[in-house]
């Protein structure tokens, strides 16, 4: 059995400290069947590169890197630097984080003034937040406010009553939204 994990957010943890399927904790120091996926779509803010790695059991990455070959999927030259520079730096990935928190703290406050629950947005990009209604009624309360979000049911059973917040507009965006509440 290989166990995939996406790791993209991991960068972005606000109540909770990721760490890495690969992580010792985790692992017990053994790669076997495991490969973690990252990217710098969330990190960097450079999500039309397409640009990332794979990281774990050899084998797997081995065989991941043969087809990648094969089907034309390799990078251009200029992405592959633009990758290299951007997981080079750190302090970017700083900054960007800073940005989506402050973000985060302007939508949690607003969905409180609104009486929404938040729950299950330790990390990422997105604040999920209920009512406990049903979700179509939440989505409907927003979008009377001009505000686009997306019923959790889209993402599994466990989004379910809840409604996904996302925290990549605009600054100036998302203060119009908190006024929106």
């Amino acid at each position: 059995v290989l166990l995939v994990s996406d790791e993209c957010y991991i960068d972005l943890g606000w109540d909770v400290t990721p760490i890495s399927l690969l992580h010792r904790e985790v692992s017990g120091g053994d790669a076997y069947g495991l490969l973690v996926v990252h990217s710098l779509s969330k990190r960097s803010n450079l999500a039309g590169y397409r640009a990332g790695f794979l990281a774990g059991d050899k084998d797997v990455v081995q065989a991941v890197l043969e087809v990648r070959k094969h089907s034309g999927l390799i990078l251009s030259t200029p992405v592959q630097r633009a990758a290299i520079a951007a997981f080079s730096d750190v302090e970017h990935v700083a900054i960007q984080k800073a940005r989506y928190a402050a973000r985060r703290e302007h939508v949690l406050a607003a969905a409180a003034r609104a009486e929404f629950q938040v729950s299950h947005s330790n990390a990422g990009l997105y604040v999920w937040a209920t009512r406990d209604e049903d979700e179509w009624e939440s989505v409907n309360w927003f979008a009377n406010r001009g505000v686009l979000v997306a019923p959790g049911s889209f993402y599994g059973e466990a989004g379910k009553g809840f409604v996904r917040i996302a925290l990549t507009a605009s600054d100036e965006r998302i203060s119009a939204l908190a006024k929106r509440f």
